[in-house]
């Protein structure tokens, strides 16, 4: 097995017949210090993968999850996705992308903290924090609009929170390109409303089971006053909002408002 590593890929080729974990962790710690926004790993070039050799992706997974780190394995070959289907929770645990490039994409797209527009404001009181959750509905547009009135009175600092739901058969961390594009064009439109307001804003795109856990993970870290949620407006989608709701008021212990969209 060849371990060779540029800019933010570590490439594996050769025959992967043992536990090869020591060799590629001491090269993605190395490739983390340079790239700390993660690491891809080109698997393009395995030609054949033992059962042991498989172990190396269990350690992979382990390290992934115990050290919440931005690694995405790219471009399994067929063999080698049939040897880790026979590894118990390893197929379903293990962050895929078909290609480099679309583990790069995946990557790219604002990890963890994000871009931030900060807006000079004369000392009035203490700054209201705010969290406004986004999820590409219609309902949106109503809560960026509560946004911005609550914004105008005084010092306020708004956290746009767009949870991207990872299905439960998945890693957190997998990618899923098509939503991710669709989170960054709701993410950017909204920095620009807010942006025209001049409301200063963050804007971040968080990884999640469903919208509760999104908020109640950023909720526990950091102290805010309010969040803002949208509520489809649809008869047909009354259960799902009120299913929403209830999630939320059960695990999120800030103030929260619930805005429904508008339509119907």
């Amino acid at each position: 097995m060849i371990v060779e590593s540029y800019e933010d890929v570590i490439v594996l080729s050769g025959a992967l017949r043992s536990n090869f974990w020591e060799t590629i962790h001491t090269a993605i710690s190395l490739t983390l210090k340079r790239h700390p926004s993660g690491v891809i790993i080109d698997c393009s070039g395995i030609t054949e993968c033992s059962q042991e050799g498989a172990a190396t992706f269990v350690d992979a997974m382990q390290f992934i999850e115990g050290h919440h780190a931005r690694i995405i394995v790219a471009a399994v070959p067929p063999q080698v996705v049939d040897v880790l289907k026979s590894v118990p929770g390893v197929r379903s645990q293990l962050p895929i992308a078909a290609s480099v490039e679309d583990a790069r994409h995946s990557l790219d797209l604002l990890p963890h903290e994000t871009q931030k527009t900060r807006k000079k404001v004369v000392a009035q009181g203490p700054v209201r924090k705010v969290i406004v959750c986004l999820t590409g509905e219609q309902a949106d547009e109503g809560v960026l609009q509560v946004a911005t009135q609550i914004a105008s009175p005084g010092p306020t600092e708004v956290l746009v929170v767009y949870p991207l739901i990872v299905p439960r058969d998945l890693p957190l961390q997998a990618p899923l390109i098509e939503q991710e594009d669709a989170a960054i064009v709701t993410l950017n439109q909204a920095k620009a409303t807010l942006d025209r307001a001049e409301v200063s804003n963050d804007i971040r795109l968080e990884r999640a089971r469903d919208v509760a856990s999104a908020i109640e993970g950023i909720t526990e870290s950091r102290i805010f006053d309010q969040v803002l949620v949208g509520l489809p407006s649809e008869l047909s989608h009354v259960d799902a909002g009120l299913k929403l709701a209830k999630s939320i008021m059960t695990r999120v212990e800030v103030p929260v408002i619930l805005v429904r969209g508008s339509g119907g």
